[in-house]
Order: C-alpha cells, then sequence, then structure tokens
C-alpha cells in the first residue's frame, strides 16, 4: 500500500493520518479495505481511498503459515511518506 500510495500536492496539514483496516487472504487476495479514522483533509483522505480501490493483491502468506486470512491496520501519513522518498 505504500509504493501504491501517492499523497497529493496540495495538503493542509502533511502531519494529518488515516488510519486503514485491510483483510488480506493467505493467496495475497485483499478481501477487503477500509478507511476507519479520517484524517479531515478531504484530499489526503480521498488518495487513500483510491490507493485501497486500486491495490488488489499483496504477496501471497509464506510458505506454511496456517491462516486463512490476515488483518492489518495501516496508518497513512503523508510527512512520513516523503521522508521515505
Amino acid at each position: 500500500y505504500d509504493q501504491a500510495w501517492t499523497p497529493p500536492a496540495n495538503i493542509v496539514n502533511d502531519d494529518e493520518n488515516v488510519i486503514v483496516n485491510v483483510t488480506i487472504a493467505s493467496d495475497g487476495a485483499v478481501i477487503s479495505a477500509r478507511i476507519v479514522t479520517p484524517s479531515g483533509d478531504a484530499n489526503v483522505d480521498a488518495s487513500v481511498q483510491r490507493t485501497l480501490e486500486r491495490v488488489k493483491f499483496i504477496a501471497p502468506f509464506p510458505e506454511g503459515a496456517t491462516e486463512k486470512e490476515r488483518p492489518y491496520t495501516i496508518n497513512f501519513n503523508p510527512k512520513a511518506k516523503r521522508m521515505l522518498e
């Protein structure tokens, strides 16, 4: 998700956070993805939502994994993203 997300250029506060819940199947398919805590900046929230809609597959679980699915909580933060680039 981090690689797929491009924060918008017109951010009011780049220290905003968008918290999402994602559930991944053992084969890597995205079962569900939703924003649980929006940032309050409509542009940032919309960019995260577009990313959630685009990403349909992640790498499969490692061999030997027994779970059928795994839930993840992801924090999208524009400032942190820029620091990684």
